[in-house]
């Protein structure tokens, strides 16, 4: 069992930490140690203020946290993880918008965790490639996704003019099904949105691994009424 965050996650989420995350130790016995920051071009400069202060509250609330992302069954090997530095590992570097970024893990892929300075976002892939509004938000969306992938009684909505499972709605943006199903808020953020309810499922989320950041998006359904919902919205799905 994960012990409890200081900050507000849902109760799916606090489920989902028990179950797919681990939590190893921190150290803070020197802080600064690694704490070296860069602007734009690369030219080591003293730091924002507070900003070690900033990254060792950070380490305090989600450090040495590693737990299960949510576009991949899990199904008990918790592999595919996001995993939170458990000391301060790096300063503050200038993006070229002026915004200032730190790393603050990694994924199991290799690719490094960076989060914004003004707005706590957090990213991976390059330092400016966003995926979740906060720490927090990350793991409630992997919290739904996991939900989804461990219940059995979902069926993936694959459509009859579609390339076959697992290659989701291709063409159809998730924003098609706002309003016609409710939008699971805290695990939402502009670049990953989750529609959620009892009978359908949609996960819409911006790719990374190309420039244009397209969106991709899957669905899911239980009954048919789910599975009517979607074809509203799709057409016609397989059987």
């Amino acid at each position: 069992m994960v012990m409890p965050f200081p900050m507000s996650l849902s109760g799916r989420a606090q489920r989902f930490l028990d179950e797919h995350a681990v939590r190893s130790p921190i150290s803070l016995d020197d802080p600064g140690r690694w704490y070296e920051c860069a602007d734009a071009a690369g030219t080591v400069v003293p730091g924002p203020a507070d900003g070690l202060d900033r990254l060792v509250e950070f380490v305090r609330r989600f450090g040495g946290l590693a737990f299960c992302d949510g576009r991949l069954p899990c199904d008990g090997l918790h592999r595919h993880r996001y995993e939170f530095d458990d000391s301060v590992s790096s300063g503050w570097d200038e993006l070229g918008d002026g915004d200032l970024v730190a790393t603050v893990g990694s994924e199991e892929g290799g690719h490094l965790l960076t989060m914004s300075w003004a707005t706590g976002r957090i990213g991976v892939v390059s330092p400016d490639c966003w995926i979740a509004d906060s720490a927090t938000n990350l793991i409630e969306s992997c919290a739904v996704g996991q939900s989804i992938q461990a219940d059995r009684s979902w069926t993936e909505a694959v459509p009859v003019n579609g390339r076959g499972p697992g290659w989701g709605l291709e063409g159809l943006p998730s924003e098609a099904f706002r309003g016609a199903v409710a939008e699971v808020v805290e695990a939402s953020s502009e670049w990953n949105r989750w529609y959620l309810d009892d009978q359908v499922a949609v996960h819409g989320w911006r790719v990374t691994y190309e420039p244009q950041r397209s969106e991709a998006v899957m669905a899911w359904y239980r009954g048919d009424n789910g599975r009517r919902r979607i074809e509203a919205v799709t057409g016609a799905l397989r059987d």
